[in-house]
């Protein structure tokens, strides 16, 4: 009789209190699946007449960084963007957030700063014009001035023959030169970008795994990746990269998305959730035992809206695209935003949006 009072008041407590799993389990049971994802990119503008420029971002102070018209150099010296991801199936897709494969760029400034160079040139070209025209003025006054009537009124050139020739044969090439220079600023001034311009992305994909060593991009690219989509939804900052070999390793964790149950209240005010990622990226994950992730938790401090989740977990750049789990090891969310100055109330992406992309 007292065997089964204790039995009845274990499975009771076990109905009130729930199979909360150990933050240390989920850990160690999630980390695996966690990757840190590295990004070397760069944007390519193409003017009227052909010409490329590229670069790699934009500076503080408005100007475009790494700005080149040679694709050797911009190749020499990318962008370079960490992130965090996680697989979702046995193929080898990555879920990931769509800022973190596909960064966006200010195209009005970059439009600004292209036509500022632009003018700059022409007008750089106008100013060597004016030069020619100043020196074209300045030989017709010398022949003028060298111009006398003699003593029976005719007009008489005070030079000689081979001078002559050299003033005429100088005016010659300045008009020549004059001419050339207004067709390269009419070309030049023709490749001022409108509204619709466009702006080519140049991204390669790389992954690395917990415990993994990684020293340079040759060691991302030992696990290189392609993307296959990002979301359009401003909403969704969701994108999915997937391994070339297009198959998870052995041993990965996979996140399950599918267990969501939309007609059960997922996630609640106070509730614990826990995140695995890469804050800073290489800089911090890097330990003299490879890379190793990162696990923070925190309590949901806002109610849910549908777009995003609200909870105190802290992250620092490098854990956007971490995957966010509750105190079962569920997948409820995945990790996008920070707020403005402070590092400790972030944003995630809810898990029914994660599906709706998913399919």
């Amino acid at each position: 009789m007292k065997l089964s009072r204790i039995v009845l008041f274990y499975f009771l407590f076990i109905l009130l209190v729930g199979c909360k799993k150990d933050p240390q389990e989920i850990f160690n049971e999630q980390k695996s699946g966690v990757v840190l994802i590295c990004n070397e990119y760069y944007y390519d503008v193409t003017l009227a007449d052909g010409e490329h420029f590229y670069f790699t971002g934009i500076a503080s102070d408005g100007t475009l960084q790494g700005l080149t018209s040679t694709l050797s150099d911009i190749k020499k010296s990318p962008a370079i963007l960490n992130g965090t991801g996680f697989f979702v199936d046995g193929t080898g897709r990555i879920l990931t957030n769509r800022h973190v494969v596909a960064p966006e760029i200010d195209k009005d400034q970059v439009r600004k700063n292209m036509n500022s160079i632009i003018e700059g040139y022409a007008q750089y070209i106008q100013a060597l014009q004016d030069s020619m025209d100043q020196r074209y003025q300045a030989i017709q006054q010398y022949a003028q001035s060298r111009v006398y009537e003699d003593e029976y009124g005719e007009s008489q050139l005070y030079m000689s023959q081979d001078e002559v020739e050299q003033l005429n044969s100088e005016l010659n090439n300045l008009r020549q030169q004059y001419a050339q220079a207004e067709n390269i600023k009419e070309r030049v001034r023709s490749n001022i970008l409108g509204y619709n311009f466009s702006i080519r992305l140049h991204s390669q994909f790389g992954i690395a795994y917990d415990g993994s060593n990684v020293n340079s991009w040759d060691d991302f690219m030992k696990n290189p990746c392609v993307l296959l989509k990002s979301s359009q939804d401003a909403n969704s900052d969701l994108a999915l990269l997937q391994l070339k070999s297009k198959q998870t390793p052995e041993g990965k964790y996979i996140f399950d998305y599918t267990k969501f149950d939309p007609d059960k209240e997922n996630v609640k005010i106070t509730q614990q959730l826990y995140m695995i990622g890469f804050n800073q990226g290489v800089s911090l994950a890097k330990t003299n035992h490879g890379i190793n992730a990162q696990f923070t938790m925190g309590t949901i401090s806002q109610a849910p809206d549908g777009n995003r989740i609200v909870y105190s977990i802290p992250a620092m750049q490098g854990s956007s695209g971490s995957p966010v789990v509750d105190e079962d090891g569920n997948l409820v969310a995945v990790n996008f935003a920070g707020s403005n100055g402070s590092d400790n109330f972030n944003f995630g992406i809810p898990i029914l949006r994660v599906i709706t992309f998913l399919k």
